[in-house]
């Protein structure tokens, strides 16, 4: 697998497809190997998809060192700038979507469309779960690790679909227990989440901005998008019905086509028919 040396760090990634380069940025103690086909595959019919490892997690580097969110948004900074792409859209997912504000922020010649799912802006205004699902996040560190994961679905997931699809639970246990991130990992990140903040900057933002949430997020409940849409000048939002925190894993298909619009336009199924016909 490709490997880039960003800021003396060795970060994983993979591209994969065509398009405008996508640079998807994964939450907490997520690698980029949990994203997975159901999502990276339709994605890449229409775009230039760009994964990577964050520091602490996969394959890259795991400093046991301070991790901070903008040092995490120049580790995405590096990697673009690696792969000579000078403008990339950006889709960001829970902590992911706090290190795209960061990026946005530190780098906004660097992106041109932001896409931020499920998460908030930090700080005393950030909205935050409730704590019995806290509890099911802050898992002992004896407790054996597919327990864990599996323990921490049911506040991932909208309940119906933790029910009725099993196979997806299973495939992305199997992925997560793959790839494992070590605790101090763990720990170095959500030090780095608790001291961001942007509220007070999100006026700064100037790309094209789309927040999107689950209605039923647990973890990140939606009302935190609701302000970040209010907060950035011009940003649209999206408000999925009854999709938890993982709304990108529940509904992929929905996602593709809310990207893809929003990055192309209402014609994006048109203008891309006659390529990848061409292209089976």
């Amino acid at each position: 697998m490709p490997v880039a040396k960003i800021n003396d760090l060795n970060i994983h990634y993979q591209v994969r497809g065509l398009g405008d380069p996508l640079l998807l940025i994964m939450g907490y103690r997520g690698s980029g190997y949990m994203w997975g086909d159901e999502l990276l595959v339709p994605l890449s019919r229409y775009f230039q998809v760009i994964t990577f490892d964050n520091r602490g997690t996969g394959d890259s580097d795991k400093p046991n060192s301070v991790y901070t969110l903008p040092m995490m948004a120049e580790d995405a900074a590096g990697l673009l700038r690696h792969l000579g792409v000078s403008r990339a859209h950006v889709f960001g997912v829970s902590m992911g979507g706090m290190i795209a504000q960061e990026l946005v922020l530190h780098h906004p010649k660097q992106i041109d469309r932001l896409i931020l799912g499920c998460t908030n802006c930090g700080g005393p205004n950030a909205i935050l779960a409730p704590m019995h699902v806290l509890q099911k996040l802050l898992v002992p560190p004896d407790m054996p690790r597919e327990e864990a994961i599996r323990g921490q679905w049911p506040v991932m997931f909208n309940p119906d679909f933790v029910k009725h699809h099993p196979d997806v639970l299973d495939r992305l246990t199997a992925r997560s227990m793959e790839h494992p991130t070590p605790l101090y990992s763990a720990i170095r990140q959500a030090m780095a989440v608790q001291r961001f903040n942007t509220y007070g900057r999100l006026g700064q933002i100037v790309a094209p901005t789309l927040v999107v949430a689950g209605s039923a997020d647990m973890i990140v409940p939606h009302e935190n998008s609701l302000l970040l849409a209010d907060r950035i000048p011009g940003a649209t939002l999206e408000i999925l019905p009854s999709a938890g925190h993982a709304f990108f894993w529940e509904q992929p298909g929905e996602v593709v086509a809310l990207l893809s619009e929003f990055c192309y336009g209402s014609s994006w199924r048109d203008g891309f028919t006659d390529l990848f016909d061409a292209l089976q």
